[in-house]
């Protein structure tokens, strides 16, 4: 499977399927919409005087219910794509269904990156937060090196589960089967995983910054509010389609990749294929 294919292939799926696309944008403008009164929120110090609160209550807890409601949307999302890919069907019934029956799953997946990256910031600050004090410029080196060190084997750890949740809703795997698919899948194309990450990231800029700069000329002279929702609902239609042809162009290098391995299996790793 090559890569520009399955970034083709993404972005068809996700013109074929404007009904999730829509889902995901209702999705997005109800909590773009529902953070603006969050923004910048004020807690008053003293009598007459204003301060800047960095988090509100109210926006952290609208935060948390967002990312737990996206384990959900992420669920039906990923059941919806990959029913389309394997049968063509659009089966937008089913969502709320794969929703419920993959949270679950997902939502450890998760823990386990953010296990992994609170592992490694602990260690880079321990190491960092004990040598700062000694004021020797060598142990300082070392030091910073070993954190360097860390961070870049937590990024090929979480490279190493990109495609576990692929596996997770196509193989109908458990968690951990899920993660040892995705290491035994991406280790064998590890550059062509990172390269199809890469150039979807530079799309999503390139797209992005280009509505972003149409979308800011149209809202210089709105009021601020109003600017704000024109933006966010930009934001939602942006993300909504995105979303959809990200996860679809993983989706099909994953189904690929892993009938590449059943099929040969012990094959080398293979060279990046554009």
């Amino acid at each position: 499977m090559g890569i520009i294919e399955a970034i083709k292939k993404g972005f068809a799926s996700a013109s074929k399927n404007l009904a999730l696309v829509a889902i995901l944008f209702i999705f997005n403008a109800i909590w773009a919409l529902g953070s603006i009164p969050l923004i910048n929120p004020v807690s008053l110090t003293a009598p007459g005087a204003a301060t800047p609160t960095p988090v509100s209550p109210q926006a952290l807890g609208f935060s948390i219910l967002f990312i737990l409601i996206s384990i959900f949307m992420q669920g039906g999302s990923l059941g919806l794509v990959r029913d389309y890919l394997k049968t063509g069907a659009n089966r937008l019934n089913q969502f709320a269904s794969y929703g419920l029956k993959y949270y679950l799953r997902l939502f450890l997946l998760g823990l386990i990156i953010i296990l992994i990256v609170l592992l490694a910031a602990i260690i880079a600050v321990v190491l960092i937060a004990a040598t700062a004090p000694l004021k020797n410029i060598a142990v300082t080196i070392i030091a910073a090196t070993a954190a360097i060190a860390t961070g870049l084997a937590a990024l090929y750890a979480i490279i190493l589960l990109l495609l576990a949740p692929y596996s997770l809703v196509c193989d109908d795997a458990g968690v951990m089967a899920a993660v040892k698919n995705s290491m035994a899948v991406v280790k064998k194309s590890f550059w062509k995983v990172v390269l199809l990450l890469i150039l979807l990231i530079l799309i999503s800029f390139g797209v992005g910054f280009l509505i972003g700069l149409v979308i800011g000329l149209i809202t210089a002279a709105m009021p601020l509010k109003a600017g704000q929702a024109v933006i966010g609902l930009a934001n939602s239609a942006f993300n909504g389609y995105l979303g959809v042809a990200m996860m679809a162009a993983f989706m099909v290098f994953y189904l690929g990749l892993s009938k590449k391995n059943s099929e040969t299996p012990g094959a080398a790793p293979s060279s990046p294929t554009i």
